[in-house]
């Protein structure tokens, strides 16, 4: 089953709206993750998605700039691992999806996908 807009939205939009860049940028990532998922094959569960900056500010460890704030990133439940080991194993699937994978040194738990290269522009990035 495809991830979808309400999932990333995670609701937020009724109260905080996306302007046309975010509008566009949410497109961009679901086509992103989408695809990647159709080659994971397995169902993956938004843990954060769309994070306004009124909520953004108050997440535990959330970056000031953080790219979820501009609808360019996803987290995913991953408390097995299992999708870091599996975007580790295939850099070249996550260079098809068109995506970057934040280290899994730290994100223990979730796994942190973006449709934008990091400064370093490494596939794999520490924040």
């Amino acid at each position: 089953m495809p991830i979808s807009k309400a999932e990333i939205l995670m609701g937020r939009d009724k109260d905080y709206p996306l302007d046309v860049e975010q509008l566009q940028n949410l497109q961009k990532l679901l086509v992103a993750v989408n695809l990647f998922r159709q080659h994971y094959g397995k169902s993956m569960i938004v843990s954060s998605g769309y994070r306004p900056a009124a909520i953004n500010a108050k997440t535990k460890g959330a970056a000031k700039k953080s790219n979820h704030m501009k609808v360019l990133a996803c987290d995913f439940q991953d408390t097995d691992g299992a999708i870091d080991k599996f975007c580790i194993d295939n850099l070249h699937i996550l260079e098809a999806c068109g995506l970057w994978l934040e280290s899994p040194d730290s994100t223990v738990g979730w796994s942190h996908l973006q449709c934008i290269p990091p400064k370093s522009g490494n596939r794999v990035f520490k924040p």
